[in-house]
């Protein structure tokens, strides 16, 4: 299944889960000027969990009233569609809403939480190689597919996109995307010199292999 990105209309597809580019960048926006505020004598990661939290707190706020529901599957926070359209949670990657249709976005790895959600209609790479995880579900929403809404920091800003994972790679990041809904850049003036950190704060359960 090759990955389909419509970049002719991207508002006309979020309006389809109840969003819109505007509900988006406002919620990323105060994580993105909570970062960029931060000195330095911040830690390392500061930055990026800035995002990462903030971001998904500031999503909640707005869906949660709307009558989305926020769940736990294997300890990864997720917002679900009142109607199971979509289930969103928020994560770093490179390669966000890249204009060269050859570049997919790819994550940090992975763990139980999105290997158990992997779009099984695609024909993306296997996840990680173990049958054991071929056949994991996510009790708390199976009605829902997973979308992670992507960000990638950049020197102006944020790009975004949501996208449907569908295959990761021997690491566990996440390369391989079954759909992906291009978001017009936040950009956000002045010194984004402390995003030069290279951790995003977006987390995932670890997952080991059996020995």
């Amino acid at each position: 299944m090759p990955l389909r990105i419509d970049r002719r209309d991207p508002d006309g597809r979020l309006a389809e889960y109840g969003l819109s580019t505007l509900l988006i960048h406002d919620a990323f926006r105060p994580g993105l000027s909570h970062a960029r505020n931060r000195s330095s004598l911040a830690t390392r990661t500061a930055a990026g969990n800035d995002v990462y939290q903030d971001s998904f707190e500031q999503l909640a706020l707005r869906l949660v009233p709307l009558g989305w529901r926020r769940v736990e599957v294997y300890g990864q926070p997720r917002l679900v569609h009142p109607d199971d359209l979509i289930a969103l949670t928020v994560a770093s990657a490179t390669g966000v809403a890249d204009p060269n249709h050859r570049v997919h976005p790819r994550t940090r790895p992975k763990g139980t939480a999105t290997i158990a959600s992997l779009d099984s209609t695609s024909t993306g790479a296997v996840p990680l190689d173990l049958d054991e995880f071929r056949e994991i579900e996510a009790p708390e929403a199976p009605g829902a597919p997973l979308w992670f809404l992507l960000y990638e920091r950049t020197d102006r800003g944020l790009n975004l996109s949501i996208a449907r994972p569908a295959g990761s790679d021997k690491a566990g990041c996440i390369v391989s995307w079954s759909d992906e809904i291009p978001i017009a850049s936040l950009d956000n003036d002045g010194d984004l010199s402390i995003f030069d950190a290279p951790d995003d704060g977006d987390f995932d359960v670890t997952v080991s292999p059996r020995s």
